[in-house]
């Protein structure tokens, strides 16, 4: 039973993983209903074989991420082993009919697809209808913790999967009743919009998209916004030298492809000097190697000079300590940091 068990759990763990397409996902403020199979594996030592199960679950959304749930289920006629603590041994077998029943509190993972992992605790109660006459009947308040995900094929239906325990606190017959399950079914949301409007053609429905004006091409997030991404470029010079280096042109020729790959991409290119010199003299420098590594990006690497502005801080902004050879070293140097938004590829 436990490999059985632990198989399921990992197939459902494994079923987590998948990414799903934003084009249909959880609603906030909507009723739902699930129907559901799966198989039960009470614990040993209440005497009760593994068998199928059945459930119904009637639930409300308040947001996209919580919602409340009353789950029925019941498991019809489990074999009897024969053998519960504290009762003499007995090769009989006979039919036992498990009921349960939890209310709920469920989170969903806003993933932003129509992939939605969830979990849930709850509190309920537990039933076995014994058919031996010698055995009583069981009844207990359990409470219930369950893990799964709701895959959605539109805005109403869904496939629901989950691994559920609930552990009852009654010590009838010698033992507690302990009842893992594996369950998978379908859930409808009603009162959910099942057409998808995307105004923008992103892949996120409107009413979950916070940039609902995307431009055509660009990668989007969860919420619909494009997917900003960044590099950084760092150029060293000699000293009272406002010439790129050789070793340098690999750091320019990084940026001018990052900036032709990336629509809406801007480089703000800073120069800075060591201490070394007047201020007005330092101010100057640090604009021409500000402006030494835009035009080398403009007339060697063809970046639109659009997309590239130059500034000098002459001596104000020091990385390092001009007190050394070694830090003054530091402070020459042209720096940026580079931000673009990604597209399809």
């Amino acid at each position: 039973m436990k490999t059985k068990f632990l198989l399921l759990a990992v197939a459902l763990a494994l079923a987590l993983c998948l990414p799903g397409r934003a084009s249909a996902q959880m609603s906030g403020e909507t009723l739902h209903i699930s129907l559901m199979g799966g198989y039960l594996f009470p614990n040993n030592k209440i005497a009760l074989d593994n068998g199928p199960i059945y459930g119904v679950g009637f639930g409300y959304n308040f947001t996209k991420n919580w919602g409340i749930e009353a789950f029925g289920s019941y498991a019809p006629g489990l074999d009897d082993d024969g053998y519960l603590p504290g009762y003499p041994p007995d090769n009989r077998v006979f039919d036992n009919d498990v009921t349960m029943a939890r209310l709920s509190a469920l989170y969903h993972f806003d993933t932003g697809t129509n992939f939605t992992p969830y979990v849930s605790l709850g509190l309920g109660g537990q039933w076995i209808s014994r058919d031996r006459p010698e055995y009583n009947n069981y009844s207990s308040f359990a409470a219930s913790a369950a893990l799964g995900f709701k895959y959605f094929f539109n805005e109403v239906v869904a496939l629901r999967m989950e691994v559920n325990d609930a552990y009852g606190f009654s010590r009838e017959q010698g033992a507690r009743f302990n009842a893992p399950a594996v369950l998978a079914g379908l859930t409808f949301q009603v009162g959910a919009n099942p057409a998808c409007t995307d105004s923008d053609a992103d892949g996120v429905c409107d009413p979950y998209d916070n940039c609902p004006a995307t431009p055509a091409g660009y990668k989007v997030d969860a919420n619909g916004c494009p997917i900003t991404v960044s590099i950084r470029m760092e150029i060293k010079f000699d000293f009272d030298k406002s010439v790129i280096k050789s070793q340098y042109l690999s750091e320019v020729q990084k940026v001018a492809d990052f900036l032709k790959a990336h629509p809406g991409s801007e480089a703000l290119v800073e120069g800075h000097t060591d201490s070394v010199g007047k201020d007005d003299y330092n101010q100057k420098l640090s604009e021409r190697r500000a402006e030494a590594v835009r035009d080398s990006l403009i007339n060697d690497f063809g970046v639109s000079s659009s997309k590239v502005q130059a500034v000098g801080y002459g001596e104000t902004k020091p990385i390092e300590s001009n007190d050394t050879p070694a830090g003054r070293a530091e402070n020459r140097r042209v720096v940026g940091v580079i931000s673009g938004t990604d597209v399809v590829e």
